[in-house]
């Protein structure tokens, strides 16, 4: 099965086309990847990334609690940052729109929750800003110094390459459409698959890890399903990436739940989008070392000559996630 580029992509395409800037030196890398990085110091880069979470687009209100927006929003954040390699997040920045109808409580408990979390991360809150709003809104800009380890791109994937996927493949898209069927007897049965969804978990250690020790060729973090990460990977790196996730990469969870659902676990695990897992690439010599080092870390596909992305062992239809 082949992927093709949608709206979003093409808009992206011409932003990054659009917004260069080859006379800032301190620019290192800009637009096209999970974060930008500036020349910081002797020794230490400065890694940025941004992302929001927007009522009816990333959830609906009915089904969403404060502490589970705050979680996910800084969460969702430094999964970025992971996916350049050795990188220590260190503050953020945090603005919403609101409603004018929006309950006090809802702020308090919105802005406990980010404080717990932030904490948690051993990151602080350095400020932000407060606008009213149609929709309820949230977003955050954080940022991280390098480590000793060189940042990873997208743009390295070479042919004989294999790709991997560390972290958790189709559970989020699982948990969602319980929320979104707003059955109280399969949220009871499936608590693992809608923790997925509000509190994936940032692969920090995992990237850093695989940028120290120079093991991965290109990296990003799945937001977006396994489908459109290798459809990424594959236009930035000028090769084709085949997607062929084994029976080992489905969680138990996930076949427990496609079995009652009817569908496919290759359709939440190939299409599903919201896992912020780490998708990388490696030369097939260094799979003894990411084994040993990262024992979840399993094969999901290759890469080869060419162009594009394709799905092996998957004839099923499904459609990753775009904004457009």
């Amino acid at each position: 099965m082949k992927t093709s580029k949608g709206a979003e992509a093409r808009l992206i395409e011409h932003i990054e086309k659009t917004f260069r800037f080859p006379g800032d030196r301190r620019l290192l890398l800009g637009p096209g990847d999970d974060c930008a990085v500036l020349r910081h110091g002797a020794g230490r880069d400065l890694v940025i990334t941004t992302d929001e979470m927007v009522e009816g687009t990333h959830y609906l209100a009915r089904f969403a609690r404060p502490e589970d927006i705050a979680r996910k929003l800084l969460r969702i954040n430094l999964s970025d940052l992971a996916s350049m390699g050795d990188v220590k997040p260190v503050s953020c920045v945090v603005g919403s729109g609101l409603r004018k109808d929006i309950r006090p409580d809802f702020t308090r408990r919105f802005m406990r929750a980010l404080k717990a979390e932030a904490l948690r991360f051993g990151i602080s809150i350095a400020g932000g800003n407060l606008a009213g709003a149609r929709e309820n809104h949230f977003y955050m800009t954080v940022w991280g110094e390098t480590g000793r380890g060189k940042i990873v791109t997208r743009y390295g994937a070479r042919p004989g390459d294999l790709l991997f996927n560390v972290g958790q493949l189709g559970l989020a898209a699982a948990g969602l459409e319980i929320l979104m069927g707003g059955s109280a007897p399969l949220k009871r049965k499936f608590p693992g698959l809608v923790k997925a969804f509000w509190r994936p978990e940032p692969m920090l250690a995992a990237g850093a890890l695989l940028g120290r020790e120079g093991l991965a060729s290109a990296m990003l973090d799945n937001s977006d399903g396994l489908a459109r990460s290798a459809a990424i990977i594959s236009e930035l790196s000028g090769c084709r990436v085949l997607v062929s996730p084994g029976e080992g990469a489905c969680d138990r969870r996930l076949r427990a739940y496609s079995l009652l659902s009817g569908r496919p676990w290759r359709y939440y695990a190939v299409g599903g989008g919201e896992d912020y897992g780490l998708v990388f690439t490696a030369p097939a010599r260094r799979l003894a070392r990411i084994k040993a080092l990262l024992p979840g870390a399993r094969v999901v596909g290759r890469v080869e000559k060419g162009r594009g992305a394709a799905i092996e062992n998957f004839n099923g239809k499904f459609k990753s996630f775009e904004h457009f």
